[in-house]
């Protein structure tokens, strides 16, 4: 394989983990939000922290990095608009992500963890339904789909 092929499967891994997070945190939000069983919603949580702290991180890592170093290999230029908005993507996804969605998602299991193996209460589940994390949640797919679309889409342009 030469070079390029390698830094395009670093790159392409990458963004198998940055997706991979994004329906595995997807899919434990909704069911989170439908189980009856705080100690459920607590295992749920952790799912999501989990996925977006190790897999998303390490799908950010791969995807910049071998991205970067697909750019000089594949004669793209760092100021080419598509590539410049890949990385602003990517920068905002993480923020938002980190900054803000974690933060949510970490106070509702904190609701949850003092419930023990009780039901989910109407203060727990107001946590759960937040809009604000909804939002967040949604634009981050949104994001992540956009971002998938830049790399697949204007390479070849």
């Amino acid at each position: 394989m030469s070079t390029q092929e390698w830094y395009l499967f670093g790159h392409l891994l990458g963004v198998f983990f940055l997706l991979a997070a994004t329906g595995l945190t997807t899919g434990a939000a909704i069911a989170a939000g439908r189980a009856t069983a705080a100690n459920t919603v607590v295992t749920l949580l952790d799912l999501q922290l989990r996925s977006e702290r190790i897999v998303t991180s390490i799908g950010a890592i791969l995807a910049i990095v071998f991205g970067s170093l697909l750019v000089n290999e594949a004669g793209y230029s760092f100021g080419d608009a598509w590539i410049s908005t890949a990385y602003t993507l990517i920068i905002l996804a993480l923020a938002l992500d980190h900054g803000f969605y974690l933060r949510k998602v970490k106070a509702a299991r904190d609701v949850a963890v003092t419930l023990g193996n009780g039901p989910v209460t109407a203060e727990l589940r107001d946590k759960l339904n937040d809009g604000g994390a909804r939002l967040a949640g949604i634009a981050l797919t949104l994001l992540w789909l956009v971002f998938l679309w830049l790399m697949i889409a204007k390479p070849g342009a």
